[in-house]
């Protein structure tokens, strides 16, 4: 591409046959300076660039001159990407058009590994994160190539995976009463499902293929699955991803706010292999380091991400595609 040159950092990491992510810097100094012309490259090169990221899972931009919330809304723009809207317990706002608050919990917190709303029937295929404010120490955004993670999963526990395929799995998640930011999936179950109407909400829950219970304190505890473990996507070949919540139980089993996943069966998911799925994706993952300017793409239904603790300031933005 001439509008593009492939650059480097120093986090990447060499994998099945490419580097991960890929860094994409400007090929001209007008690109550096000029937003709009930059700008205008993204959307001239809309199919290079994905089929790029299905190649790749991640695509770092960086040096392109992005001073804003308002210019990151228009680069998403110029990707002409179907917005998603977020279903999900994170407490987010809207900064500007498509353009949205990655996560309102405090900073020093770690939020686990995911796919992006992985939970629902409708989860987006493409998340893109834009730095405004780089943190001056930790706050990465970690990647990891989900494909790695079941295929290592697989390897070491073949029988429990093919369980937890065949069963599915279940998990528990608790909305408090009252919204609480200060924790990452804080939602309350009025701003989570956007009604204060308790039979609407039981509604809602059952039409998105899950089941909601009431607790005594007015907490409402919302299951989900049974799901598999893993999952195929079309145009991956018979590649799997490692599609499922078990990293939030390796992070959260102690938070409030996150009861204990259990298998389609009935028992429990063996604590080694929570562990051992927490290990591998540390060991597999980049912690994309922040600069301000930055825009991350990844391909939701290939890479996980994650959010390292970090000392403020630090203002990471989001947008999320079908």
């Amino acid at each position: 591409m001439t509008n593009f040159l492939e650059g480097r950092v120093g986090e990447q990491k060499f994998q099945d046959g490419h580097l991960f992510p890929k860094v994409l810097v400007p090929a001209h100094n007008s690109h550096k300076e000029d937003f709009a012309a930059a700008s205008m490259a993204v959307e001239e090169n809309r199919a290079w660039i994905e089929q790029e990221l299905h190649e790749c899972g991640a695509i770092l931009f960086r040096g392109f001159g992005l001073k804003s919330a308002e210019d990151f809304n228009s680069f998403v723009e110029a990707l002409g990407w179907e917005e998603q809207p977020y279903k999900g317990p994170a407490p987010r706002k809207n900064i500007v058009g498509r353009v949205w608050s990655a996560n309102e919990a405090p900073l020093h917190q770690h939020i686990f590994f995911h796919h992006e709303m992985a939970l629902t029937k409708e989860f987006p295929s493409k998340i893109i994160f834009y730095c405004e404010v780089a943190p001056p120490e930790g706050g990465e955004t970690a990647i990891v190539q989900s494909h790695r993670v079941a295929a290592h999963m697989e390897h070491n526990f073949p029988e429990v995976v093919q369980q937890l395929d065949t069963n599915g799995i279940f998990t528990h998640t608790l909305l408090p009463k009252n919204d609480n930011l200060g924790y990452f999936l804080g939602k309350s179950w009025q701003s989570h499902l956007q009604t204060d109407n308790p039979k609407e909400a039981q509604r809602k829950v059952e039409d998105g293929g899950g089941k909601l219970q009431w607790m005594e304190d007015g907490s409402a505890n919302i299951i989900a699955g049974p799901i598999p473990a893993t999952r195929s996507f079309q145009g991956y070949g018979d590649r799997k991803v490692w599609f499922n919540y078990i990293p939030a139980a390796t992070y959260g089993k102690n938070e409030a706010s996150l009861n204990r996943l259990i298998c389609g069966d009935g028992s429990d998911i063996p604590e080694r292999v929570m562990e051992e799925s927490g290990r591998i994706m540390d060991e597999e993952s980049v912690d994309v380091k922040w600069e301000a300017g930055d825009v991350l793409l990844i391909d939701n239904l290939a890479v996980m991400h994650a959010r390292r603790p970090s000392k403020g300031p630090r203002r990471v933005l989001v947008a999320i595609c079908k």
